[in-house]
């Protein structure tokens, strides 16, 4: 059985060495940043269940190839990679409305305090919808730039190293995302 602090990387060789536990570890580490990064960006939740799925099995059918220094960073690329091949064979169909669906998902978690007061869990519910909406109408290249780092808690430097753009390019496309949701949710109020 793995010990708690061993790597991803040593998760994913102890995998390619025949123990299955190590795969469900490192699944359950990147459950929720990978799938909610994918929800982001697709805006539909069984699109984004096929893509996490294949992702996993994506992992699984190169793990003995791996060889990146990062295996957060090659799992984006792998995440990224499908979301692109996606989009090709089906076009987007984004809805503002679909973000709303998003309310159970991670950011709500971020935003909204266990054991908060009903009146206020509204307030934070409807907050958390606000920044979704607004999410969902960033440019794409700035959307997914937040989302990895939001969502995924990848570095920027990671983050410039999957979408092959350079650092100060990512660190850009944040900005320009946090400044673009400020204006959003400041003309909302």
């Amino acid at each position: 059985m793995p010990e708690p602090d061993i790597s991803d990387a040593e998760l994913l060789q102890a995998f390619t060495e025949g123990h299955a536990a190590a795969f469900d570890k490192l699944v359950g580490r990147y459950r929720q940043p990978l799938y909610t990064w994918l929800l982001g960006m697709t805006a539909n939740r069984a699109d984004a269940e096929d893509l996490y799925q294949e992702v996993w099995f994506r992992v699984i059918r190169h793990a003995a190839r791996f060889n990146d220094v990062s295996f957060r960073a090659w799992l984006w690329k792998i995440a990224r990679n499908l979301l692109i091949d996606f989009r090709r064979k089906r076009k987007p169909d984004i809805s503002l409305d679909a973000v709303a669906d998003t309310e159970d998902e991670p950011l709500i978690d971020r935003l909204a305090a266990s054991g908060t007061e009903p009146a206020r869990q509204v307030e934070l519910d409807d907050m958390t919808r606000r920044v979704m909406r607004a999410v969902a109408t960033l440019p794409e290249v700035q959307r997914e730039v937040f989302l990895m780092r939001v969502q995924g808690d990848l570095p920027f430097n990671e983050i410039a190293a999957t979408l092959r753009i350079p650092l100060n390019t990512a660190l850009g496309r944040m900005h320009d995302a946090m400044g673009k949701l400020k204006k959003l949710l400041a003309e909302e109020t």
